[in-house]
């Protein structure tokens, strides 16, 4: 047995999550208000005989005890793994040398950073030094019980003063030195790095303390001081307040983003729990990829100055790249049917008073903070506000660079009518034929998939930051491994079974085997020439033992040829997609049940609605496969009959 098998056989899934939501009995299984997105009436289902949970509302997800935890506490396979193992009571393999001292090091700092928070806390609240700091916080608006909440402190104006009080808990001068707490001069000479300073501690996603930050009170440089790097704080990998708004991201359904520190403080504290900051003036990826399973939806609200633009656009580019793609079919001029991938969120702008910070706005017009977030302009409309205020269209030069800038951001539109509905405005605006601007778009749109697909690639090819061994045994070799095994020894050939609707995300219930799928997904649509070689190195570190095994597994049985191996995966997934149908089916007639007894008339038939859809999905599957297999055979493009 794997090491994952003995976890889910020791803990109970209807526990495990009853510790998170509360569950109400419903027949033999429970059911509970999703924790994953806000509703009124439950649709999020535990399953105690198959030890699974699904949501049947907006999420239209589920999965295992690991596939919970992951979304839940944000994890990847790996944290899980340890979490769950944990928690089961199960041992995993002890860690080498190298990983055990690393294991250490990143323990030790923990201990530090959070003895460091709880000084600088005493500080501020208890200590004479810190009265004014909380008299600057005060006139700010912030409330002592705030304070408290985020752990606020003072930094005293002393060169040791930190140092000090840590050697007298014991802990030693390179470890307060490795957590970036004291600097170093040229001349050897240790001291601590913030001093008169307001010091913001800054908590990772379960809240931990990783870092700092310190603020002057007055009008000396630098006005803001982070820590250095160290191995637990990277700036661009962190997002102020995300411990605190992660419950109401998910509950929302959507996350705003802000610059300050001040601004997430002040807006948590005035009943806008949904906010956190970004480390610097722009997104990051890494920041993206902690906000990606929590919300589709995300809110930028940065500063209405230059370099807030800048970031603003930045931000917003990073965040097109990176969320959620769907493939949809798009009906060429010749009669065919080419793939496209569409940004399956939204992405908005609050676009904030000149002068005012988000703390200030909603201090002073709490009405107004909230009618700016109620009509946040949307990707294109607040490029087309910025752009034609920044560029004279009566100008053949403003023309040129309005006409330049803005062709790319229609081209990102997924919906064709939306597409016609900014080109026209451009036309009619620069007074250029719209025919000319459409064939440029065309143009533009034909040559942007390979540039796309380039900077997916550079991204998937990076070197892993932390790389993370993969301690469990492996399991059985069973449909969903077979699956995946062909399509990383052939991942051309994923396209083939995605796009006819033959295999998604969804139909793998081991988290481990959806993780690799989505990876292995996202990396064969950047790159629809990739090789084994390069699939390889776009999965994240975590998945690569895995994958390996997979591989092994499969290239130990007998050959086959590429023509066998393109049927066998059809058939692979024809009945993965059959099983994963049939036990969804099985599941809906549960809730459709529970809807009669309990629901009301219109659920009733909503359900049923669903339940003859996913049973004509199901009869269909034989004409998908025969499909799929024509696709494979023909190319990407399938002529329309």
């Amino acid at each position: 047995m794997s090491v994952v098998d003995e976890i889910k056989r020791r803990l109970d899934i209807v526990e495990f999550i009853g510790s998170y939501v509360p569950l109400q009995k419903a027949g033999r299984n429970f059911k509970a208000l999703c924790p994953f997105h806000t509703e009124k009436t439950p649709s999020f289902i535990v399953f105690a005989e198959t030890q699974s949970w699904h949501c049947f509302g907006a999420c239209s997800t589920g999965g295992d005890i690991f596939g919970f935890a992951m979304r839940q506490e944000n994890m990847t396979f790996s944290e899980a793994l340890r979490f769950l193992a944990e928690r089961a009571g199960v041992s995993l393999r002890p860690l080498d040398g190298e990983e055990a001292k690393r294991k250490d090091e990143i323990d030790r700092l923990r201990a530090v950073n959070s003895a460091a928070a709880q000084h600088y806390h005493r500080v501020l609240m208890a200590a004479p030094a810190g009265e004014s700091a909380v008299r600057y916080l005060e006139g700010r608006g912030v409330s002592r019980e705030t304070m408290a909440t985020f752990q606020l402190g003072y930094a005293v104006d002393d060169w040791h003063d930190l140092e000090q009080h840590l050697r007298r808990a014991g802990i030693s001068q390179p470890d307060m030195l490795a957590a970036g707490l004291l600097s170093e001069s040229d001349s050897g000479n240790v001291y601590d790095r913030f001093r008169g300073r307001l010091v913001f501690p800054i908590r990772d996603v379960r809240g931990q303390v990783i870092g700092f930050a310190g603020r002057v009170l007055d009008d000396s440089v630098p006005k803001y001081l982070n820590s250095p790097q160290t191995s637990l704080f990277d700036k661009g990998s962190v997002l102020y307040g995300i411990d605190l708004a992660r419950r109401s991201i998910r509950e929302t359904g959507r996350v705003i983003i802000v610059e300050g520190y001040m601004g997430v403080i002040v807006l948590q504290q005035c009943g806008v729990p949904n906010v956190v900051a970004c480390m610097g003036t722009a997104l990051t990826e890494r920041q993206l990829r902690i906000l990606k399973p929590m919300t589709e939806v995300l809110i930028l609200a940065l500063d209405a100055d230059t370099a807030g633009r800048l970031a603003t656009e930045r931000g917003v580019r990073m965040a097109q790249e990176l969320l959620k793609q769907r493939v949809v079919p798009v009906l060429t001029a010749r009669g065919l049917v080419r793939y496209e991938e569409h940004l399956d969120a939204e992405i908005r702008i609050l676009v904030l008073p000149e002068g005012l910070d988000p703390d200030e706005l909603v201090l002073r017009d709490r009405a107004r903070w909230d009618a700016l977030v109620t009509h946040a302009l949307s990707v294109a409309d607040y490029f087309f506000e910025t752009i034609f205020q920044e560029v004279d269209t009566s100008t053949a030069k403003g023309k040129r660079v309005a006409v330049e800038r803005l062709l790319p951001v229609i081209a990102a539109l997924g919906s064709p009518v939306e597409r016609a509905h900014y080109l026209q405005r451009l036309a009619q605006t620069v007074r250029v034929d719209e025919r000319d601007l459409a064939r440029q778009l065309d143009r533009l749109r034909l040559g942007s998939a390979g540039s796309d697909r380039g900077r997916a690639r550079a991204r998937a090819q990076r070197s892993p930051e932390q790389p993370v061994p993969d301690q469990a045994a492996q399991p059985a070799f069973g449909l969903e491994e077979r699956c995946l095994a062909l399509l990383l020894q052939t991942p051309t050939m994923l396209l083939q079974v995605t796009k006819t609707g033959m295999l998604g995300e969804e139909a793998f219930q081991d988290a481990r085997n959806r993780e690799v799928f989505a990876s292995l997904r996202r990396f064969v649509l950047a790159s629809p020439e990739c090789d084994d070689i390069k699939v390889g190195a776009g999965l994240d570190t975590d998945q690569t033992a895995h994958v390996e095994w997979l591989l092994d597994t499969l290239c130990g049985g007998p050959p086959f040829s590429p023509e066998m191996a393109r049927e066998d995966l059809v058939k692979c997934s024809m009945r993965l997609r059959k099983k994963y149908l049939s036990h969804l089916i099985g599941e809906l007639r549960f809730v459709h049940q529970d809807a009669q007894e309990h629901g009301t008339e219109e659920r009733v038939r909503e359900l049923n609605e669903i339940i003859d859809d996913l049973t004509r999905d199901y009869l269909q599957i034989d004409q998908r496969a025969y499909a799929a297999t024509l696709a494979g055979r023909s190319g990407r493009d399938t002529r329309i009959r």
